[in-house]
């Protein structure tokens, strides 16, 4: 049995990065210094940075850091691979009809469906104008439609057409409601907008950040070692940077759309609130630590979010960013359901308070954060805003 459970999931990461101590981050905002190893899909076994190891329901795991991963060489870059959830990869990028296949020393064996591609990137435009190319197709790639950038007298040009196939020089799309073949040397990139929404997957499954930007979600025992036995998509370790837990136990709030937002305007503008980083731009960053999640807002900022009953706690570090002057001064509130549930201040400067409520059977969800003595510099984090849970239950929230 436990060769068997070593075969699910080999070790995620190695001696030679327990010694720069990775970290484990679990729901309830524990941190534990160590390394995740094997696992049987239920519990996983921390290796933990000062010796001996710890069993942990992977229903309880937000997030795990490794150290000094490596980064791989860019193989048939400048291609990029963008499929519908967020992951993106690079590697050579090439199809068979309705299948889209990607060839890296990173991520092995990856086969899809060319109805779980948003968007494929061949760069094979390149010289003076890829500059143009590069920012016409990322326009497009933020736009809800079906279209081809090709070149058109020396110059990027969208066309609105849908690709159905990928041949070996060649795209078959439906341009116009006629079937067209476009040749391979014109095509820059194409999106591929999403018919319509995918089911979650049941379970916890893992998104891995690699070294160097990419990212791919698949299941815990996915990632492994080089020497692969079986089919089904692999990531090799020694490029995983970090691994994020997603399923129905835990949920960020910035991965949400807040259904109202109320701010105080800023020199004729509202101001502004950022997913995963500070509100002017930039990480979020308080007393010295930077964090990958959350939210940042200026003073005064109210974001309403729907839970819908579905979560059972909500978990977040508070405080003035780094980036604030000495002036920074806010309060932040949690409220539930018109109710107040936690209400904390923050000078610049000072160590992020920790904010855990119970939100079970909340519907309404809101955010505040209030000036203190002014509004000036006040910078307001909500790093590593999250709801979770320890039942089962569907994410919620949109």
């Amino acid at each position: 049995m436990a060769g068997a459970r070593a075969g699910i999931a080999a070790l995620l990461f190695g001696a030679a990065w327990a010694a720069a101590a990775p970290t484990v981050v679990l729901v309830d905002g524990r941190e534990i210094e160590g390394a995740i190893g094997t696992s049987d899909g239920e519990t996983a076994v921390v290796h933990l940075a000062a010796g001996g190891e710890e069993r942990i329901a992977v229903r309880n795991l937000v997030v795990a850091t490794a150290a000094d991963p490596k980064r791989a060489p860019g193989a048939g870059a400048p291609f990029n691979l963008y499929l519908h959830g967020g992951d993106r990869l690079r590697g050579a990028v090439t199809g068979a009809g309705e299948e889209v296949r990607l060839d890296s020393p990173v991520v092995l064996g990856l086969r899809v469906p060319l109805d779980a591609v948003r968007a494929v990137r061949f760069g094979r435009l390149l010289g003076p104008q890829q500059y143009s190319y590069a920012e016409v197709f990322d326009k497009e790639l933020q736009k809800a439609r079906d279209v081809i950038v090709i070149q058109r007298d020396t110059r990027p040009f969208p066309v609105q057409a849908r690709v159905l196939e990928i041949g070996e020089a060649s795209l078959a799309a439906r341009v116009e409601d006629s079937r067209r073949d476009l040749d391979f040397a014109r095509v820059y990139g194409f999106v591929r907008a999403l018919d319509a929404e995918r089911p979650a997957t049941p379970g916890v499954r893992v998104r891995a950040y690699l070294a160097g930007g990419e990212r791919i979600t698949l299941p815990l025992g996915r990632i492994t070692s080089a020497s692969v036995e079986g089919g089904g998509v692999h990531v090799v370790r020694d490029h995983v940077e970090r691994l994020e837990f997603l399923g129905d136990h835990v949920a960020h709030l910035s991965d949400f759309d807040p259904i109202d937002v109320k701010q105080t305007a800023l020199l004729g503008q509202p101001t502004p609130w950022r997913r995963d980083g500070m509100a002017l731009g930039g990480p979020l960053r308080l007393a010295g630590r930077t964090y990958e999640r959350g939210i940042g807002a200026l003073t005064y900022a109210r974001l309403e979010y729907v839970l819908g009953g579905r979560w059972e706690t909500f978990f977040a570090r508070c405080g003035i960013d780094d980036a604030g002057g000495a002036e920074g001064d806010a309060v932040f509130r949690v409220v539930a359901d018109g109710k107040v549930l936690s209400e904390v201040r923050r000078r610049r400067g000072e160590e992020p308070q920790t904010v855990r409520v119970d939100v079970a059977g909340v519907d309404r969800l809101v955010l505040e954060a209030a000036p203190g003595d002014s509004y000036v510099s006040d910078f307001c984090d909500w790093a590593e805003a999250r709801v979770f849970n320890t039942r089962a239950g569907e994410p919620g929230g949109k």
